[in-house]
């Protein structure tokens, strides 16, 4: 409601100066009051600010009695050194350094030479030199594991530089790993590798091939056979090669043990071709671990080999990994690797890779190789019954069987049924993303084996354990019944478990709502539930 001039001249009332008085009276009066309070209140924060200060004295003096009994304090001078050298192997190339400015007793055990053995010279920082210099001096004469970074960017002249104060301790390597986005600064390297090393034993190079280009392709880098060949390198075992093209020609020391080869693309000068991968394999007979990563993504299609009848022979070998578009798979039926002891077949099928039948190449390699197969592993790769079938029959020696994403149905498993199944070793079992198999095939399996007849000869060996994640007709009364009579696991395995890497296979909320239905029966010890949550 709004008054006009005349109503509010009307009704306005002017105060008095009694009124003018007291209000002016009471607001002095409130003002000293609050003046008063603002100086309780100051003396009051004074008064907290010393508590806190005589707090964080106790405090002090607390963390500093803690200190004087702490476990870290009464660690012996080995174990130090010991938990340092992890520190730096886990890639903390700093650790040295900081773990030095912690105490007096940490500064000692920080001065070993064995704390400074991992020698990360990064080419790119223009103070590398010297830091190099300095770490060599502190690693003294202990063995030396050496990283050499380096871009396209750097100029020849530091790259030189530093690889000339390695080299100077070459005679000390115990490891060398090169990397660069540059093929030509790793031959560089590779260049000034000329002394020898006696101790070296293992050597991993990551590069790419991008910045040379010849009318008859990509070079590689030839000079890495001759370089650290058996002679400059007698003790050189394990070799890991990342690169983006394979190499046309075999560049690796033919005394080699163990070699990853891992390639990122396939430039149409460069394709994938199993006559190549053979051509390397021939040169290197004494392998015994190989893993071959082949791209997803390339543009031109794998070539198969020209001669169908050409075999590679490999009388050392024992693990084999392949992991690529499955037609890659189709080299298996020229590699002889009579001693096999483990099979590692991964597809890119979770790459979306349309797979291509594998089971005429896998059946051929198993009965023309005859290997001693204890593990076989098929990550994402499916294997018809006839297959599986001709696959266990040839393989009476396999004591673990790995199956990711598989169409194994039960009439298979039903093979493996009884003390005169197939497979009649296998001992242990991982069922991952089996959207075939039902629960109750495991549970018959894992009793059938458990039963002994009265007929004369060797019987099967009973399933110590069996791995069963997200399989979807699995279920928990399955997994209970398993549990009663063998170990079953329900979680990836602690150590050489490829699904770690990948996160697939995370069951944590299906564990949690199994151990809370059944609690009360996992919790009972009469029950014998042997289940791995």
């Amino acid at each position: 409601m709004y008054l006009t001039e005349q109503e509010r001249l009307l009704y306005r009332l002017d105060p008095t100066p009694e009124v003018v008085e007291a209000a002016w009276s009471t607001i002095c009066e409130h003002e000293s009051a609050i003046g008063d309070l603002e100086y309780r209140i100051q003396d009051l924060l004074n008064q907290i600010r010393d508590l806190r200060y005589d707090q964080a004295k106790h405090r002090a003096a607390i963390e500093r009695s803690k200190g004087l009994i702490t476990l870290a304090r009464r660690l012996p001078e080995e174990l130090l050194i010991k938990i340092f050298q992890h520190c730096v192997a886990d890639g903390w190339t700093r650790a040295p350094v900081v773990v030095s400015h912690v105490c007096a007793a940490w500064r000692k055990a920080a001065l070993a030479p064995q704390v400074w053995t991992h020698i990360y010279a990064k080419c790119d920082d223009p103070q590398v030199l010297d830091r190099t210099r300095f770490w060599l001096g502190m690693a003294r004469g202990a063995d030396l594991h050496v990283t050499t970074v380096v871009s396209w960017r750097v100029p020849p002249r530091p790259v030189l530089e530093v690889m000339a104060l390695l080299t100077e301790r070459s005679a000390q390597w115990k490891s060398l790993r090169i990397e660069s986005d540059s093929l030509r600064h790793a031959d560089l390297i590779l260049a000034e590798c000329h002394r020898p090393a006696p101790e070296l034993r293992e050597v991993e190079i990551r590069t790419a091939a991008l910045d040379v280009a010849e009318a008859d392709g990509i070079p590689d880098l030839t000079r890495f056979a001759n370089v650290l060949n058996i002679e400059s390198a007698p003790r050189l075992q394990s070799v890991s090669y990342v690169s983006t093209v394979v190499p046309a020609s075999p560049i690796f020391p033919a005394h080699l043990t163990s070699l990853v080869l891992e390639v990122k693309e396939s430039p149409s000068n460069r394709p994938l071709s199993a006559d190549g991968l053979m051509n390397i394999l021939e040169q290197l007979p004494e392998l015994r671990n190989l893993s071959l990563s082949m791209p997803f993504i390339y543009e031109h299609e794998y070539i198969p080999a020209s001669d169908v009848d050409r075999v590679v022979s490999l009388p050392s070998l024992s693990s084999l990994t392949l992991y690529g578009p499955t037609d890659m798979n189709e080299l298996l039926p020229h590699i002889h690797a009579p001693s096999l002891r483990e099979l590692y077949l991964r597809s890119l099928e979770d790459l979306g890779y349309r797979q291509r039948p594998i089971g005429p190449s896998l059946v051929r390699f198993i009965q023309t190789s005859a290997p001693p197969l204890r593990l076989l592993e098929l990550h994402d790769i499916d294997l018809d019954p006839d297959t599986f079938a001709a696959c266990f029959a040839a393989l009476p020696e396999l004591r673990e069987l790995r199956l990711h994403e598989s169409a194994i149905a039960d009439g298979t498993v039903q093979l493996l049924y009884g003390p005169r199944g197939l497979c009649p070793r296998l001992t242990r079992l991982d069922m991952r993303w089996c959207g075939h198999l039902r629960g109750r095939a495991l549970v018959e399996l894992v009793r059938s084996r458990l039963v002994v007849d009265d007929l004369a000869g060797p019987v099967a060996d009973p399933i110590e354990e069996v791995g069963v994640i997200n399989c979807c007709f699995v279920t928990e009364d399955d997994v209970l019944d398993i549990a009663r009579m063998t170990v079953c696991r329900l979680v990836m395995r602690e150590v050489d478990d490829y699904c770690r890497t990948h996160k697939c296979c995370a069951n944590q909320r299906y564990r949690t709502r199994l151990r809370l239905r059944h609690i009360s029966e996992l919790l009972d010890q009469g029950a014998k539930i042997k289940l791995v949550l």
